[in-house]
């Protein structure tokens, strides 16, 4: 084998796993929503493996709510480039996710999450939005996506009513009580 032919062969297998371990950022947008949880930050990797390709997301949130939630689930659309959903990936993260305190996998992680997804391509003109599905909260309660706000009921207030009407009398007759 020639030197050439080596140095190509060494260098071509040095790269496989490159390629086998790449990962590309999805482009990401977080509508606005009236859930309990805002997401504050969402990243979203393909990461390429040798036989297939692995969802990855990386979500900060922030319980906005006046409950205590042990669960939140987060669903991503795939929305391709002429806006079609393409599907849907979901990810359950599961811990104690106290009211008004950030959650990044930076600070304080989740004590659960789902595991990588494995995914079919996805083109790269898609987009993933990042949503909130459903929260469990610790008082059992739960939260779906299509559910308004936490905490706004609406109050039914009865109509008025006649006062009562005092009992007829004679006139210049001593008043008798009720």
């Amino acid at each position: 084998m020639s030197p050439n032919k080596l140095w190509l062969c060494i260098a071509a297998m040095a790269s496989v796993p490159l390629l086998a371990g790449a990962s590309t950022a999805v482009e990401t947008t977080i509508p606005e929503s009236v859930a309990p949880i805002t997401i504050d930050r969402c990243v979203v990797t393909l990461q390429k493996t040798a036989a297939e390709e692995t969802f990855l997301d990386d979500v900060d949130f922030t319980n906005v709510s006046q409950r205590a939630a042990t669960e939140v689930r987060f669903r991503f659309e795939i929305v391709d480039a002429i806006g079609r959903t393409a599907g849907n990936l979901t990810d359950d993260k599961v811990g104690e996710f106290a009211p008004g305190v950030p959650v990044s996998h930076s600070t304080a992680a989740p004590t659960g999450s789902s595991p990588p997804q494995a995914v079919n391509s996805i083109p790269a003109s898609s987009k993933i939005v990042c949503m909130v599905q459903m929260v469990r909260f610790d008082d059992g309660s739960v939260w779906n996506e299509g559910d308004g706000p936490v905490g706004i009921g609406s109050m039914i207030t009865p109509p008025p009513q006649p006062s009562e009407t005092p009992r007829w009398q004679w006139p210049f007759d001593p008043p008798t009580p009720p």
